[in-house]
């Protein structure tokens, strides 16, 4: 561990409250949030104002939740989205899709920083900080922001809003442990208002059991906000933070191995040799260690009563790997198909060979807002971006015991197997350069104090800049693509009376080609960006007691990017057509007699492929079918009890059969599952102890087992017209868990 020292620290001096008022405004799409009273459906559900499909979770819904839980795990309940993770620490896999679209077709940002992987566009959900210093996690299941800072996204967006530092000076501690050993620390402290400036400073520590299979999970991480204003609407939000992760992975599983073996199979627990004794299975050369920092300062300068310029610039690193094979690597002096490396004499062994990725993200975003009337609100703005990304699988050696000489891969850490001439030898080497920006400009009409319409234009120009470093199996070469695409979009919202409003959007969104595109084989560098039409129909109704929203949604979008390979057995990127993704998405809550609340949601999608894929000169008969990996139908629904001493509420989740391969020949069924969550607000003694709680939760509660998603999609899982059937690999759903958290505020 690397913190240690400053973990201990901080959690022995503890940390500090939060108010709800308080989230920060200088993120994409804030949008209008109400929340007053007691909420509705355990603030699962808040009044929205966007012209666009839009949910929020408050910090009141995630406090109510798993403790341990991420920020993507937070919106499990939430119309369009399904989320699956690997386990309950929050620190292990999580991925998920919204209506229809995969996690890298989505655009995740925290405080205005892009998360996404810059060269395929992944999210790690457990590297997004803790979440008991998020004030709201909000999507917008279809519509990009126009500002949002994203090359990848064809989807919708999803951002983590930072809480702000408190005036007063406060310290939070909490505690949580549960099944499999799980246990999790946090703390917080708030400095109060020192002649302008509020900071926060918190620390974390997570770890745990893997709930199959041997091996731990553990994490820590360290947070710091610091704002200043000064009265005038000028202000300053510096924002640090950095996590780091030594996991053991989770197998993933078959349909045939689930149904034989049962959702326990995992990797080998103890060590399995060839004939030549050289490891070939191991559960311990299955890591994932990981590290990550982010930092943004956000200026705010009120320049007139009717202009504020927003200056936000920002850095993102991260720094790890992860190998999940299912056997070791094997390397002798005839391994080097490409001739970058002197091998000669070296004996047959095996390894551990990560794929490791270090990333440096510089980026800046800069926004100009003109009221330029009563009527006109106008928005200018300009991002600019210059990721750079070391992509490597280096040979590290494995002791007698099975274990690696070292788990993490950097790049020249002296741990890595080197040729004759001192070479690090690469089963991949590459570095990619990414210049992204944007431009844009937008008006807000305010036709009548009814009717608003918004319309705005966007320019997006991409660059990716590969360069090849030669590896085993490539040789050395330089290649570089361009992409550049007007993205226009129109957006109209009626308030019809006091209850009722209805909108209507239409916007254009852009997925720039993954940077493997420069490094895989055929014709892989031609491919187009991938661009889609999000079209959204809504009506929200609105009272003191009852929320309730409804949206159709059209996403029609060309040139689908897939990665898979040719008849070589090497990687290429093929352009699979267009697809229609549409549906309906529901969603109800509200109070009840005696403290009851009650909250639903219900989501529809159809993701059907238009066009037949051609793989190896022969076709796929995919026109027609649905997506991969995109249940039709979701059901959430939970009720719940809150009198302001005691709650609770018990919480069901149905998600439909889906499937693993594009051709629809492998169907897993669908399942629903049960939550409960419960708490007691101590009372306590206002002058020392401002509050205190104990919480519970219990997920899966009747111990479904179950396959949660295809972590593996392939092309056709049955033979067909000659193509050869391909094996789907899926996520496991985690046995029944339990979790208690002991939180206090001073």
């Amino acid at each position: 561990m690397k913190l240690n020292t400053l973990f201990a620290t901080l959690l022995a001096v503890g940390v500090g409250g939060w108010t709800l008022s308080t989230l920060a405004e200088d993120t994409v799409d804030i949008g209008k949030v109400n929340v007053t009273g007691q909420s509705l459906g355990n603030g699962l559900m808040v009044e929205e104002d966007s012209a666009k499909g839009r949910s929020t979770v408050t910090k009141e819904a995630m406090d109510e939740m798993a403790p341990t839980a991420n920020a993507i795990d937070k919106l499990k309940y939430t119309p369009g989205i399904n989320v699956s993770s690997t386990d309950a620490s929050g620190v292990s896999g999580t991925s998920f899709t919204m209506r229809g679209m995969n996690s890298d077709q989505v655009g995740v940002s925290s405080d205005g920083i892009p998360i996404n992987d810059s060269g395929d566009y992944a999210v790690y959900a457990n590297l997004l900080g803790d979440p008991e210093n998020l004030g709201e996690v909000f999507v917008t299941q279809g519509s990009s922001e126009i500002d949002g800072p994203h090359i990848g996204s064809s989807g919708g967006n999803i951002g983590l809003v930072t809480l702000r530092p408190t005036k007063d000076f406060g310290v939070f501690v909490k505690q949580s442990v549960g099944s499999n050993s799980l246990n999790k620390s946090f703390a917080r402290i708030n400095t109060g208002d020192l002649n302008g400036f509020k900071t926060f400073v918190s620390a974390s520590h997570t770890e745990g059991e893997k709930w199959r299979g041997k091996g731990t999970v553990r994490a820590d991480r360290v947070e710091w906000n610091t704002l200043f204003e000064d009265g005038n609407g000028n202000s300053t939000n510096a924002i640090f933070k950095y996590s780091t992760q030594e996991n053991y992975n989770y197998n993933t599983l078959s349909k045939a191995q689930f149904q034989k073996s049962g959702r326990g199979l995992d990797y080998a627990e103890i060590p399995i040799y060839n004939s030549s004794g050289k490891l070939t299975q191991y559960y311990k050369i299955n890591r994932n260690p990981f590290e990550n920092a982010s930092a943004t300062l956000t200026q705010r300068f009120q320049l007139r009563d009717d202009l504020a310029l927003t200056i936000a610039p920002y850095y993102f690193w991260s720094n790890g790997g992860s190998f999940s094979g299912q056997s070791a690597t094997g390397l002798s002096s005839t391994s080097d198909k490409a001739g970058n490396f002197d091998l000669s004499g070296l004996a047959y062994d095996t390894y551990y060979r990560p794929s490791w990725t270090e990333s440096w993200r510089p980026g800046v975003t800069t926004k100009l807002k003109w009221d330029f009337n009563e009527a006109h609100s106008i928005d200018v703005g300009y991002w600019y971006e210059r990721a750079r990304q070391r992509q490597t699988q280096p040979f590290i050696s494995i002791t007698e015991n099975g274990t690696p000489d070292d788990i993490w891969g950097d790049y020249n850490s002296g741990n890595q197997l080197t040729d004759k001439n001192g070479a690090t030898v690469q089963g991949r080497h590459q570095y990619t350069v990414t210049p992204a920006q944007k431009i844009w400009a937008q008006d807000v009409w305010t036709v009548t104090p009814d009717l608003t319409l918004t319309g705005g234009i966007a320019y997006q120009y991409v660059e990716r800049d590969g360069n090849n470093l030669g590896s085993l199996y490539s040789a050395p070469e330089k290649r570089d693509a361009r992409y550049h695409e007007f993205l226009p979009n129109f957006s109209a919202r009626y308030q019809i009376n006091e209850q009722n409003q209805a909108f209507y959007n239409v916007t254009r969104n852009m997925r720039t080609p993954p940077n493997y595109v420069l490094y895989n084989a055929g014709d892989s560098i031609s491919l187009a960006p991938e661009l889609s039409w999000n079209q959204e129909l809504g009506w929200r109704f609105t009272q003191d007691d009852m929320l309730l929203s409804a949206t159709l949604f059209h996403i029609s979008y060309k040139d689908r990017q897939l990665s898979t390979t040719n008849a070589d057995g090497d990687y290429e990127m093929l352009n699979v057509g267009s697809v229609v993704n549409k549906g309906l998405e529901l969603e109800w809550s509200g109070l009840l007699p005696y403290n009851f609340n009650y909250y639903t949601s219900y989501t529809y999608t159809s993701a059907e492929q238009q066009d037949d894929v051609t793989t190896r000169n022969k076709e796929l008969p995919t026109s027609g079918k649905q997506l991969a990996n995109v249940p039709k139908n979701m059901l959430n629904a939970s009720l719940g009890y809150d009198n302001k001493r005691y709650y609770g509420n018990v919480a069901a989740k149905y998600v439909g059969s889906y499937y693993g391969d594009l051709t629809n020949d492998q169907e897993i069924s669908g399942r629903t599952t049960f939550d409960i969550n419960a708490g007691v607000r101590l009372p306590v003694d206002k002058k020392i102890l401002k509050s205190a709680a104990i919480r519970v939760s219990m997920l899966n509660v009747f111990d479904k087992e179950y396959l949660s998603s295809a972590r593996t999609v392939v092309l056709n899982a049955a033979p067909v017209n000659g193509v050869s059937a391909a094996t789907p690999y899926y996520n496991v759903g985690e046995e029944r868990t339990a979790m208690v958290s002991f939180e206090a505020s001073f």
